[in-house]
Protein backbone atom coordinates (compact mmCIF):
# COMPACT_ATOMS: atom_id res chain seq x y z
CA UNK A 1 0.00 0.00 0.00
CA UNK A 2 2.81 2.78 0.91
CA UNK A 3 5.18 1.32 -1.41
CA UNK A 4 2.45 1.84 -4.55
CA UNK A 5 1.62 5.51 -3.28
CA UNK A 6 5.76 5.82 -3.28
CA UNK A 7 6.01 4.21 -6.76
CA UNK A 8 3.05 6.66 -8.03
CA UNK A 9 4.32 9.60 -6.38
CA UNK A 10 7.73 9.90 -7.82
CA UNK A 11 6.92 8.29 -11.30
CA UNK A 12 8.86 5.28 -10.76
CA UNK A 13 5.94 2.55 -12.33
CA UNK A 14 8.02 1.69 -15.22
CA UNK A 15 10.65 0.09 -12.27
CA UNK A 16 7.65 -2.23 -10.78
CA UNK A 17 5.25 -4.96 -11.87
CA UNK A 18 1.79 -5.05 -11.54
CA UNK A 19 2.42 -6.97 -8.53
CA UNK A 20 4.34 -4.14 -7.11
CA UNK A 21 7.54 -6.92 -7.82
CA UNK A 22 10.74 -4.65 -8.36
CA UNK A 23 11.99 -5.39 -12.21
CA UNK A 24 15.33 -5.44 -12.11
CA UNK A 25 17.48 -4.72 -15.52
CA UNK A 26 19.51 -8.39 -14.89
CA UNK A 27 18.61 -11.42 -13.40
CA UNK A 28 19.11 -10.89 -9.20
CA UNK A 29 20.58 -12.99 -7.10
CA UNK A 30 19.73 -11.97 -3.72
CA UNK A 31 23.10 -10.32 -3.35
CA UNK A 32 25.02 -14.03 -3.39
CA UNK A 33 27.31 -12.36 -6.10
CA UNK A 34 29.27 -8.85 -6.35
CA UNK A 35 27.07 -5.54 -8.23
CA UNK A 36 29.62 -5.53 -11.14
CA UNK A 37 28.82 -6.66 -14.64
CA UNK A 38 30.18 -10.08 -15.99
CA UNK A 39 30.42 -9.22 -19.52
CA UNK A 40 29.00 -6.32 -22.26
CA UNK A 41 26.17 -7.85 -23.14
CA UNK A 42 25.34 -7.18 -18.75
CA UNK A 43 26.49 -3.77 -19.53
CA UNK A 44 24.21 -3.34 -22.97
CA UNK A 45 21.22 -4.72 -20.93
CA UNK A 46 21.41 -2.73 -18.48
CA UNK A 47 22.17 0.23 -20.16
CA UNK A 48 19.20 -0.22 -22.48
CA UNK A 49 16.78 -0.41 -19.49
CA UNK A 50 17.84 2.32 -17.74
CA UNK A 51 17.39 4.53 -21.27
CA UNK A 52 14.03 3.03 -21.60
CA UNK A 53 12.54 4.14 -17.82
CA UNK A 54 14.38 7.19 -18.43
CA UNK A 55 12.44 7.81 -21.86
CA UNK A 56 9.06 6.18 -19.77
CA UNK A 57 9.52 8.50 -16.91
CA UNK A 58 9.81 11.65 -19.03
CA UNK A 59 6.85 11.14 -20.99
CA UNK A 60 4.84 10.61 -17.50
CA UNK A 61 6.15 13.64 -16.46
CA UNK A 62 5.44 15.41 -20.08
CA UNK A 63 2.07 14.94 -19.68
CA UNK A 64 1.82 16.28 -15.97
CA UNK A 65 3.47 19.24 -16.86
Amino acid sequence: MYFDGYVKFFLLDDLVDELANVKFYLPFDGFASPPEFKNVDDYCAYKQGVERFVYGRSKRIERLV
